[in-house]
């Protein structure tokens, strides 16, 4: 009995076991349990190499896609650049916009020459180099070996010779370092306008002055054509690459212009001024809108050379055309103007003219006291004849609030062209700065530049209407579509009509009866202006300007012209006779 108890002890026990067992194994796979939780960590870490090795697979893909990208897709376009890593470059185009007349005629980019160009570092005999250029080009020894010695990677010198042998063999490249190539001159010898247009740096090609200047932004591009010498790490010619031709990228835009200037106007008159060796400026101007036709100013200066001008002790670079000076018996018509404008003054009231008035403590002479001696004048009399006392007793009648007024009004003492960056405001004293002795007859602190005289003839001949001086018409592009009109200023009515009607007459009557008899062209319907000659106090008073500005025809106003001449002594001489021919000229060959 015993052992049987024993015995189903044992099996209850061991049954016992077993179920403890297997509570133990399900216990064991229940979430939170450390054994599911390192399964769980294999599994997950498992998943974690497959995402890396799915993204280095696709890692080594956008590399080979790369590598292939640049090896043969754009292998040529980095090839090129690591070629001209290694080149040396000279430009052989300005590669800036051309400036145009009003006409389409080139000013600038006119001429194409052959020009010789040398690399000093790679010359390897200098001597032989030299003397080669010098008869290829017709330059002088001792010039070309001073730029050869200089300190400039490149060099060029434009040839004056024509073929000869020893350009045939710097075009043969037997020549080690030098070679020949066409090139397109942005300036040449029989350039006009140069005062307008101005210069770019030799170096950098930005304007320096002038249209280049103002306008540097339109003209200007990324790049230009350029030769270009292929070396090696120690700067050595690659035998066998030698010289290429790089073209300018197309990338950067640049814009032509053209201008209001007409080409032959500018011609006519620059023309006449070279052959008289005058020293001053000639305007020309269309009474209707005001576009400037024509601007010159001498002397005259290279535009490839303007280094030799900065110590010059003569005055070349000035653009007198927008320069200040003293101005003289032209201001009587800004007088005559207030005058008539504000009824200050009745025009048949008669003056007497002793040959000189006191006003101010000072005396003031009349030049022209014979021609009128013994009798009274009124005031278009006196202007034809340019009367000092009469005028300055209009003056006075009138006051000098009134005529400083009215000079305001027809554009003095202000810039007129923006594009012209060198321009002066001239200077148009107040009130109490300056006598009304001077202010009547244009002389003391008074200033003026021939472009504002130029701007108040054409606003009379215009029925009193005034138009901003314009020297630039639009945009354009090189296949000269027009891209923009630059915007004109508003005309405005400055003068009654009356009153420029009376002008009208009083500038013909100078012409006729007065002082500009030399300016006259009746046969052509005849010429208006004024005369001056300008006291400056310059060499204690021994330089006198001559002006002479006016319109023409009388009837039918199309041009608007001053002339200046610098220490000209007299307006009713030489200007005179001046305005007489550029106007004739004008007239007769200009179709418009």
């Amino acid at each position: 009995m015993t052992g049987i108890m024993k015995l189903l002890s044992k099996k209850a026990e061991s049954a016992n076991n077993k179920g403890e067992e297997n509570r133990d194994m399900e216990l064991l796979t229940l979430p939170g349990t450390r054994l599911y939780r390192k399964n769980n960590y294999m599994l997950i870490h498992k998943k974690r190499l497959q995402l890396i090795g799915i993204l280095f697979i696709a890692a080594y893909g956008l590399l080979l896609c790369r590598l292939f990208y640049i090896q043969v897709y754009k292998g040529r376009y980095y090839s090129e650049r690591a070629v001209r890593q290694r080149m040396v470059h000279i430009p052989i185009s300005s590669n800036r916009g051309i400036i145009y007349d009003r006409n389409m005629i080139p000013i600038t980019d006119r001429e194409i020459k052959k020009v010789v160009i040398a690399y000093p570092t790679f010359v390897h005999d200098k001597t032989a180099a030299i003397e080669s250029i010098s008869k290829a080009c017709g330059i002088k020894k001792e010039d070309v070996e001073k730029k050869m010695t200089g300190s400039a990677d490149t060099v060029e010198f434009v040839c004056e010779a024509g073929q000869n042998e020893y350009m045939s063999l710097i075009e043969s490249g037997r020549i080690r370092g030098v070679i020949a190539v066409e090139k397109r001159l942005r300036y040449s010898d029989d350039n006009i306008a140069r005062h307008v247009i101005g210069y770019i740096g030799k170096t950098d090609k930005i304007g320096q002055m002038g249209i280049e200047k103002s306008m540097n932004s339109y003209l200007e591009s990324s790049g230009s054509d350029s030769i270009a010498a292929v070396v090696d790490s120690g700067k050595n010619i690659i035998r066998g690459l030698g010289f290429r031709k790089v073209e300018a990228s197309e990338d950067g835009v640049s814009y032509s212009l053209k201008l209001t200037l007409d080409y032959h106007i500018q011609n006519i008159i620059e023309t006449a001024m070279e052959r008289e060796n005058i020293q001053g400026s000639i305007v020309v101007m269309d009474v209707k809108n005001g576009d400037i036709l024509g601007m010159a100013s001498k002397p005259d200066f290279d535009q490839d050379s303007v280094d030799k001008y900065i110590k010059s002790s003569g005055n070349e670079l000035i653009n007198k055309s927008i320069w200040q000076f003293d101005l003289g018996s032209i201001f009587k018509t800004v007088v005559a103007a207030a005058a008539i404008e504000g009824g200050y003054v009745n025009t048949e009231q008669k003056y007497e003219c002793h040959g000189y008035i006191d006003v101010g403590g000072s005396r003031i002479k009349c030049a022209t006291h014979k021609t009128h001696e013994g009798r009274e004048i009124n005031m278009k009399e006196a202007f034809a004849l340019s009367c000092n006392s009469t005028y300055i007793q209009i003056g006075m009648e009138t006051g000098a609030e009134n005529i400083l007024e009215m000079a305001e009004k027809l554009g003095f003492g202000q810039k007129l062209c923006f594009t012209i960056p060198e321009e002066k405001p001239g200077y148009i004293p107040g009130v109490q700065e300056d006598g009304i002795g001077n202010i009547s007859i244009g002389q003391g602190k008074i200033q003026v530049t021939p472009l504002q005289v130029t701007c108040m003839m054409a606003t009379i001949a215009n029925n009193g209407i005034r138009n901003d001086p314009q020297l630039i018409d639009s945009l354009i592009t090189e296949k000269g579509l027009t891209v923009k009109k630059l915007e004109r200023s508003r005309p405005q009515i400055v003068l009654n009509p009356i009153t420029s009607m009376l002008l009208k007459y009083m500038l013909r009557e100078v012409t006729v009866s007065g002082t500009g008899k030399q300016a006259n062209i009746e046969e052509l319907g005849g010429s208006c202006g004024k005369t001056s000659s300008a006291q400056t106090g310059i060499n204690e008073g021994e330089v006198v300007h001559g002006w002479f500005a006016g319109f023409v025809p009388y009837k039918n106003p199309k041009y608007a012209i001053t002339v200046f001449i610098y220490n000209g002594q007299s307006g009713g001489s030489a200007a005179a006779q001046l305005f007489k021919e550029v106007a004739s000229k004008i007239l007769t060959t200009v179709k418009r």
